[in-house]
């Protein structure tokens, strides 16, 4: 049983073509922000062979902080990519669904204009 008003009160409303465009845009800024970590790779380039490569403390400290950085970002990154492909797939999934069931109805005669209700 479902509480009126509760969050799982059995009603769901989607607009598909919006969460199915937000989903792709969340994979398309995915992608981007690879491009921007590559970037970041090459820029960083000097860096690793100067400091990193001196040996000094700060240096190493530096490189720890690097290789944390690009951790956090790549599981980010991932996060903001699966996200994008789940909203895309349940737009899709909803869409269908609404589709199917729309078709059960009609195939069973049980439309508004056809029941007399309207």
């Amino acid at each position: 049983m479902f509480a009126q008003g509760a969050a799982s009160s059995g009603t769901v409303a989607m607009n598909y073509g919006a969460v199915d465009n937000a989903g792709g845009t969340l994979v398309k800024y995915s992608g981007a922000i690879n491009v921007a970590m590559s970037d970041l790779n090459t820029a960083l380039g000097p860096v690793r062979e100067s400091w990193y490569a001196s040996g000094s403390q700060s240096g190493m400290d530096a490189q720890q902080a690097e290789t944390k950085l690009r951790q956090l970002l790549n599981e980010m990154n991932q996060i903001i990519h699966n996200l994008g492909g789940l909203l895309s797939q349940s737009a899709q999934d909803g869409a269908a669904l609404d589709s199917h069931l729309a078709g059960k109805f009609q195939q069973h005669g049980a439309t508004p204009a056809s029941s007399g209700l309207y």
